[in-house]
């Protein structure tokens, strides 16, 4: 019942770390955006580009992370209930 404690909290870490990770890309997004202005000139829409790539694929990332971490721990979860009704029916 420990090891499924820990897993779950792990999971849960790991989904509050990615789902932090992903408010930060954001507001980078949108501070490049709100800053459009201090970048001027053809040679720094590339810079621009590659960060919108960048912070897209940080984004995804995230959310993918976020996801395997949240059925990481309804796996727990579940196991957890499964082994407290397995103990519960020895004892009974």
């Amino acid at each position: 019942m420990l090891v499924s404690s820990i897993a779950r909290f792990n999971a849960l870490n790991t989904m509050n770390n990615a789902s932090f990770a992903s408010m930060q890309a954001a507001n980078s997004m949108l501070n490049g955006v709100n800053n459009a202005h201090t970048f001027g000139g053809e040679h720094d829409l590339s810079m621009l580009n590659k960060m919108d790539k960048k912070l897209s694929l940080d984004l995804l990332t995230n959310k993918l992370l976020y996801n395997v971490a949240y059925l990481q721990e309804k796996m727990a979860s579940k196991n957890q209930t499964h082994k407290i009704n397995k103990s519960l029916n020895i004892l009974a």
